[in-house]
């Protein structure tokens, strides 16, 4: 489901779930025909429909979703089954994820976008820290041409370096993406 900026309960849920897990493992899910067969290497990993995390408190998917002019993320409770036409690309063995598997959550902040004029605040980044130094964003977006983020509400982009993710910002977004808050507000 879509998150808004008013859903409080989906956001306490999601960080009842979240802060203090420990990642035990991770999955990009694309299409069969996406093209991706190992995790990308490199500080951007670019995935089509969605990023399992498997976590010690179950298992949290993180996707992409529109309803209407409304554009986010989604992020919800799934089991890692096969489907039809999606591609399961297991991520934890690339050289940045196995800093983070075994890690626990200390801390999820959100960034909030408006993606077409009178629509509500959207959920649009999604930024995990692990501790000093040790982050992921994971945010609507894709790679252009020259392997740099720009967005695309349609794919999602998985950053590891804070420089990046600090450059990188919407036009309807209210701050870079790693930028925002708190998941609970402030």
């Amino acid at each position: 489901m879509l998150i808004l900026r008013e859903s409080a309960d989906r956001r306490a849920e999601i960080a009842r779930r979240m802060v203090g897990a420990s990642v035990l493992g991770v999955t990009y899910r694309q299409t069969e025909h996406g093209g991706l067969t190992g995790p990308p290497s490199g500080p951007v990993h670019e995935v089509d429909l969605d990023v399992v995390l498997e976590l010690s408190t179950g298992v949290i998917s993180v996707t992409w979703e529109r309803e209407d002019l409304v554009e986010g993320l989604a992020v919800g409770c799934t089991e890692l089954a096969e489907l039809e036409g999606v591609a399961s690309v297991p991520a934890g063995g690339s050289e940045v994820w196995q800093q983070i598997v075994g890690r626990a959550i200390t801390d999820v902040y959100v960034g909030w976008q408006v993606s077409e004029v009178g629509c509500p605040e959207s959920l649009w980044s999604m930024w995990l820290s692990f501790g000093p130094k040790l982050d992921v964003v994971i945010a609507l977006g894709e790679l252009d041409g020259f392997d740099r983020p720009m967005y695309h509400p349609d794919s999602l982009l998985l950053l590891f370096e804070e420089s990046v993710a600090r450059s990188y910002q919407p036009v309807g977004a209210a701050t870079s993406a790693w930028g925002g808050e708190p998941i609970l507000g402030k």
